[in-house]
């Protein structure tokens, strides 16, 4: 008889490395009860207003009975706190730091499953680019669960370990199970690991925020810039403002004519460099992704 996979679960005191050697171990990992009731209560009062005047999706993807919010960031001051959480960064640093000089936050998202959606088609968030899997993490995924997470409301259903699997291999029904959660919990997957939404088939929405990051030297999923313009993101803190893009994604990366981004929002004349001697030091201790066999047919 074929168990059922399991997604590890670790307390809130756990530490990075931990949740870092799991990830790369299986693909995903949860971090119960890691947002405060004080946070979450905020969070709700913040998002709620925009939720509840969004419209239902128009695609089979997006759902028919499902509603999203993005640009999260200019809409919540507990998202900023959450985006840059340090427990949430360090295991950035450890999953995505290895082979970039910096990374970015890929997207914000609020997805709330109206009661009757329907299982959202598997997917690999790595699929965005076109890399061959499996493959060195390109994101990470953080799905903050905004309401609690039951397997009838909709609970996100993973594949454990798929972050291993050959391209072309898809999971089948008994590799799947679910990140049943409480509110206030984090859910965690890397960009090779197959996931989606299952059917709600409870009386009450499933709602997740998700906050994802990815390789500094890819283009981030949601335009951050453009969500979080300069008037808006200099009332960030500035370890967020770098995450948003308002920095080198690496020497030569994303400047403007005075150099570095961030000095759009200190109003600075700039020094004209094109890098930084902290990201040239970085960028010595990158773990090069090897992509000899998409040009040549090596393996």
């Amino acid at each position: 008889m074929i168990g059922v996979p399991q997604i590890t679960t670790f307390p809130s005191d756990v530490s990075a490395k931990a949740v870092t050697d799991e990830l790369a171990a299986n693909g995903c990992a949860i971090i119960a009860n890691h947002a405060t009731d004080q946070q979450m209560a905020q969070l709700h009062s913040e998002l709620q207003p925009y939720l509840d005047g969004a419209p239902l999706g128009k695609t089979e993807f997006a759902g028919r009975t499902s509603r999203r919010r993005n640009g999260l960031l200019a809409k919540s001051l507990v998202c900023r706190e959450l985006a840059i959480d340090p427990l949430l960064l360090a295991i950035c640093d450890g999953v995505l730091g290895p082979r970039c000089v910096n990374y970015r936050l890929h997207v914000t998202m609020l997805v709330e499953l109206m009661p009757g959606e329907v299982r959202q088609e598997l997917h690999r968030d790595g699929e965005i680019y076109p890399v061959q899997h499996p493959a060195p993490p390109l994101t990470l995924a953080a799905f903050w669960a905004y309401t609690d997470f039951t397997k009838d409301n909709g609970a996100t259903l993973v594949a454990p370990g798929s972050n291993h699997w050959p391209h072309s291999r898809q999971p089948e029904e008994h590799e799947l199970t679910q990140a049943v959660m409480s509110q206030g919990s984090l859910l965690l997957y890397t960009s090779s690991v197959w996931h989606g939404s299952e059917a709600n088939r409870s009386a009450a929405p499933r709602t997740g925020m998700g906050l994802h990051y990815n390789l500094g030297w890819l283009r981030q999923e949601e335009n951050q810039i453009l969500s979080a313009p300069p008037d808006i993101a200099r009332e960030f803190p500035e370890r967020l403002q770098r995450l948003v893009g308002y920095d080198l994604g690496g020497p030569y990366l994303g400047f403007v004519e005075q150099g570095n981004p961030i000095g759009l929002l200190r109003n600075e004349e700039g020094d004209f460099a094109r890098t930084e001697p902290e990201l040239e030091r970085r960028r010595e201790n990158i773990d090069p992704i090897r992509i000899g066999d998409m040009i040549t047919g090596e393996q």
